[in-house]
């Protein structure tokens, strides 16, 4: 079958041999396990752990060192270590009020000259807070007076200028650790831990650079330096893996060399003026860095033969979009010559929009399955826009009604006049607006799925009116590729009893023209089925190709996936138990699956599991009838619906088996026959046999065989008894508990009584089939059962004879009357039996 089948990227599924494993492999080791791993993922491993140490480390000490200005006197602005101002600050802070801002460079305090932060710490230590502190500021060329008051750092400050970005550095680590630990020693997961770490050190290292800590100012200068390096790193592994990258892996380190050509002499000549061209320099390459990534997700998005990168860098692309206008904006519209009075953002506060764009890299690395990605993206603008349209219109109603209609009426009471009027227009007009327009935005942006239930309704009708597993497979592939445009469907059905399970498969023929079956035999132990039967949820080839837990089936599983023309795999699960596989191949918008059709596609597969398990069901129940039929010929029905409930398998060829044999039979029953009319007997029978019967199926017993008036039954025949002796003996208890009943009946109805003897022995016989070709008895043959007969024979009317085998096979428990001897026919030595008591 030929199918419309998209180019492949690099990193997706290609066509290799079928592993001939006819068992799953079991899922990766642990992340921890280092035992299995070769030598250059054991490296890996142990990198990652000294950067999580590091990380650790750093961010201990940053924080030590913040924590202990907490109280502490300060100017009232931030400086750097040349003692040049700082941009960071908030809006109360003395100095800011001052207007000092950078590149101001501090020269004296209170007539001191101060070289350093420790300078000027060493001047405040001398002065009151609140007091004001005399500083000459170079500004332009020239040295300007200013009088500021000192302050107290308050914990206020410390959360504001230091915990915020800290906390967002330990987000950045956050990432890049869980990226790692998801898709570990991969060349993708190293370049975004980079970058995540160079961001973080940056981050957690800022409060160090002005609060005079002069190695975490070493250690931002370095962060600084590498992460240009990181990003390109970033850009030459995601979101499309460059294939110079393969034949060079060397071309890796080239960014990380310039860095360090850059960072080297910016560490050295540092703080001597110099350092600035490097340093722009740096800002330059950052700017490189920045670009080459969102350059390299832009291509991926526009040209990228992948559709998992395409779909990764649409990811991406919206991170930035809500990561990158704030930070944007602040630093570019002062370069404009755009001034927002009395706004002061901190530096400090960039990173926490910022983080939008690498959370999105990481869930485009690690999540294979970005099915909600578009929708989630329509979503969000969708519900922006429309919350911007619904807030619009309130304020222009409220404006027009108030210069409109209030003012003009009633002059100068109308402000006393309109909180009131407000009020009612907000209960009785803008409350119902408002509950219809969020209406309309819920049904566009959040309920879509609600579009499926015309769908659904009729797929539920179709479903329920066939009891036919082969129309209701062609329904269910029918339905899915006509309402969301799948050039291929199939169903597998599991059966385990079989070799290779059923399947049926329809496609695009050749030119897109025709549909046409697809033969595709699948083993019941092929390695996806077993995936499937144990992960019982949506799985893709996305999946198999990236996820390392399947790393061990990714060639086997990935064959089957190309073999099917499928995409995705949706197992058919009923009563926690994998019944089949609904297969799907790609849709011709060429689109990915989306949130709405994952849903869409869960209500219909259990729609069609339930159709399906109803058909089978429905089968089951035509072969129970056959079997019932065929077993009724030689079993009770009681018997019989045991057999198929416990599915207990009849040796129809014979058996030896240990059970009980109860006989009955009527006293001077020929003497009845000859004072009684045939059909007045036959009834007299049949009630007696009935009532008989029952008590024998009551207590679990097979009723073998009617001969004339006498009663032949089996325990612990098919089903297994746990005491054969036991159920007998109540049974023949109870029927002549039950005799008396019948006789005051037949009394009344026909004028007489009759009395019966029981005899009950346990011991091996053979059961089986016994007869001819024509005519074949299922029955039971053997010593035990000539020895019931007898003792049924000599018992006395109203009498239960049990044997000594019975006797002991039923225990103590028995109440019975020990008797003499009794010599029966077929026998040489006399039989120890006893009378029941009852």
């Amino acid at each position: 079958m030929a199918n419309k089948r998209e180019q492949t990227g690099p990193e997706e599924i290609g066509v290799s041999r079928l592993v001939q494993s006819t068992s799953l492999v079991q899922p990766t080791a642990r992340f921890w396990s280092l035992s299995p791993l070769p030598l250059i993922a054991k490296i890996s491993r142990l990198w990652f752990a000294i950067v999580v140490l590091a990380s650790l480390v750093i961010s201990g000490i940053s924080f030590i060192n913040a924590y202990g200005w907490l109280d502490k006197p300060f100017s009232g602005f931030l400086v750097n270590a040349r003692m040049v101002v700082q941009d960071s600050g908030l809006p109360y802070w003395t100095g800011v009020k001052a207007r000092l801002n950078y590149p101001d460079k501090v020269l004296t305090a209170n007539g001191v000259s101060v070289r350093s932060a420790r300078d000027l710490e060493e001047v405040l230590k001398a002065t009151n807070v609140g007091d004001p502190v005399t500083y000459e500021i170079e500004r332009d060329g020239r040295v300007v007076p200013f009088s500021i008051a000192a302050m107290r750092f308050s914990r206020f400050d410390f959360i504001m200028m230091y915990l915020i970005p800290f906390l967002s550095a330990l987000l950045y680590l956050v990432l890049g650790f869980v990226v790692f630990i998801m898709k570990p020693d991969e060349k993708v997961s190293w370049a975004f831990l980079s970058v995540c770490f160079f961001l973080s050190l940056h981050a957690v290292t800022s409060f160090g650079v002005v609060s005079g800590h002069g190695g975490l100012l070493r250690l931002q200068i370095l962060a600084s330096g590498l992460l240009p390096a990181a990003l390109l790193h970033l850009a030459l592994v995601f979101p499309d893996k460059r294939a110079s990258i393969e034949t060079h892996p060397l071309l890796q380190l080239l960014p990380y060399i310039i860095s360090l050509a850059l960072v080297v002499p910016y560490e050295w000549l540092y703080p001597v003026p110099t350092f600035l061209v490097f340093l722009q320099l740096l800002r330059i390459y950052l700017m490189i860095g920045v670009l080459a990534l969102l350059g390299s997700i832009l291509a991926a998005f526009l040209k990228s033969p992948s559709r998992l990168a395409r779909q990764r860098a649409k990811t991406v692309l919206f991170g930035a979009a809500l990561a990158f206008p704030l930070p944007a904006s602040v630093v570019t519209l002062p370069v404009l010559g755009i001034t927002l009075k009395d706004l002061t953002i901190p530096d400090n506060f960039f990173p926490i929009p910022l983080i939008l764009f690498p959370a999105s890299i990481a869930y485009a690395i690690a999540r294979h399955n970005l099915f909600d990605v578009d929708v989630y993206i329509k979503r969000a603008v969708g519900y922006v826009m429309m919350t911007a349209i619904v807030a619009l219109s309130y304020f222009s109603l409220q404006t027009l009604i108030s210069t409109v209609v209030v003012k003009p009426i009633l002059g100068e009471n109308a402000d006393k006049v309109y909180p009131i009027l407000f009020a009612l227009l907000v209960v009785f007009l803008f409350n119902p607006v408002n509950r219809k327009v969020q209406d309309v935005v819920d049904r566009i942006f959040f309920r879509k799925k609600l579009d499926y239930k015309e769908t659904i309704a009729s797929v539920s009708n179709k479903l329920a009116s066939v009891l036919n597993l082969d129309e209701i497979i062609k329904q269910v592939i029918h339905v899915v590729r006509r309402e969301m445009f799948i050039d291929m469907a199939g169903v597998i059905l599991l059966e385990p009893q079989k070799k290779a399970c059923q399947t049926f498969f329809l496609g695009e023929g050749p030119g897109n023209v025709n549909d046409q079956t697809k033969d595709v035999c699948i083993l019941y132990d092929d390695p996806l089925l077993a995936l499937l039967s144990r992960e019982k949820k949506l799985i893709t080839k996305y999946d198999i190709a990236e996820d390392p837990r399947y790393a061990d089936v990714k060639e086997s599983c990935g064959q089957r996936f190309s073999e099917m023309a499928a995409s995705l795999a949706i197992p058919l699960v009923y009563q926690d138990q994998v019944k089949g596989v609904l297969a799907l191949g790609y849709k011709k918008s060429g689109h990915f699956y989306t949130r709405e059709d994952i849903d869409l596609l869960q209500t219909l597969t259990n729609e069609a599991t339930v159709a399906i398990e109803n058909a089978r069901l429905c089968e089951q129940m035509r072969k129970e009838v056959t079997v019932r039929t065929n077993l009724a010929r030689y079993l009770s029905p009681q018997i019989v619906d045991q057999i198929i409930e416990k599915d207990v398998r009849v040796n129809l060829g014979g058996d030896r088996k240990v059970v009980t044999v109860l006989f009955s039979d009527i006293r001077n029953f020929t003497s009845i026959t000859e004072t009684r009319p045939p059909d007045q007997l036959v009834q007299i029978l049949n009630e007696y046999f009935t009532e008989m019967a029952g008590i024998i199926f009551e207590n679990q017993g097979s009723l073998d065989k009617y001969i004339g008036d006498a009663i032949v039954a089996v325990f612990g025949s098919l089903i297994p008894l746990e005491n054969s002796a036991a159920h007998a003996v109540t049974a023949a208890i109870e029927m002549m508990n039950r005799l008396p009943a019948l006789n005051d009946r037949w009394m009344t109805d026909y004028g007489f009584t009759m009395h019966i003897g029981i005899g009950v022995n346990t011991g091996e016989v053979f059961l089986g089939n016994v007869g001819s070709p024509e005519r074949m008895e299922f029955t039971v043959i053997g010593d035990a059962v000539n020895v019931a007969s007898r003792l049924s024979g000599v018992a006395k009317p109203g009498q239960i004879l049990v044997a000594s085998s019975t006797r002991k096979a039923f225990g103590e428990q028995l109440r019975c009357n020990a008797l003499p001897p009794v010599q029966v026919k077929g026998k040489s030595e006399p039989l120890d039996v006893c009378e029941v008591v009852y």
